[in-house]
């Protein structure tokens, strides 16, 4: 069980961690968000959109919820964007998620909803997708800043995978915030976005900055090229 670096935050971190479905072999449980305090100065909010959730609640973190809090506080990992600015005024992080449904292996979650929709219903877990997006679209409008990061799962109904993160895309185009990308480099992505086009998962890779984008009519996630780091550029 990984546990938050005290020193990166203040207070408790905030959540509702609850129950979908509990059987004599299976636990399902959900997080719609999960609210960060950071110790630092600043006064304006992100809103870190990921797949689904590992570990992560009020008491516990996982490796990746304290790699984000450490990429947000730490001034050796001030994200960069437009070459030479620093974000820098960062004191609250919310964590949302395409799918509220805690699993540390995203190739299980579509085990999880053919269980949720055995044990309850298809109307449900309907319910369940409509009010996770609904939250996260409320966080975002209220957010200074929104850094897409949810990935490419692995043995996951694309469909639903695209429909989820398609809703997100329509609330943020041609919104006047700034809207971000991880800047890493690792297998599965080069730099800003991953093979197939997605934003890169903050998981099994170093964060080297933001890269900012655009959301076109099409969906499509366009980095600015006047964003994009000098080494970055092909």
């Amino acid at each position: 069980m990984a546990k938050y670096i005290s020193k990166n935050i203040i207070g408790e971190p905030v959540c509702e961690r609850s129950i979908i479905v509990q059987t004599d072999a299976k636990l399902i449980e959900k997080r719609e968000i999960l609210k960060i305090k950071l110790n630092k100065s600043g006064n304006k909010s992100v809103s870190v959109i990921m797949m689904n959730p590992s570990e992560a609640d009020s008491a516990k973190s996982d490796g990746t919820v304290n790699k984000v809090i450490k990429f947000f506080v730490k001034p050796s990992h001030s994200p960069l964007n437009e070459r030479n600015r620093e974000i820098t005024d960062i004191k609250h992080l919310n964590i949302l998620n395409l799918l509220p449904i805690y699993n540390h292996k995203s190739k299980g979650l579509n085990n999880d909803l053919d269980i949720i929709i055995k044990e309850q219903s298809k109307e449900q877990l309907q319910a369940l997708f409509e009010s996770n997006i609904e939250l996260a679209i409320e966080t975002i409008k209220t957010s200074d800043y929104v850094v897409l990061a949810w990935g490419m799962p692995d043995e996951f109904p694309l469909p639903l995978y695209y429909k989820l993160a398609a809703k997100v895309l329509e609330e943020v185009i041609d919104s006047p915030k700034e809207i971000f990308v991880f800047r890493v480099k690792n297998s599965r992505a080069k730099y800003h976005l991953t093979k197939r086009l997605n934003p890169p998962h903050p998981s099994y890779c170093n964060l080297l900055g933001l890269v900012r984008v655009d959301v076109d009519a099409c969906l499509r996630i366009v980095p600015r090229i006047s964003d994009i780091p000098i080494e970055d550029e092909v």
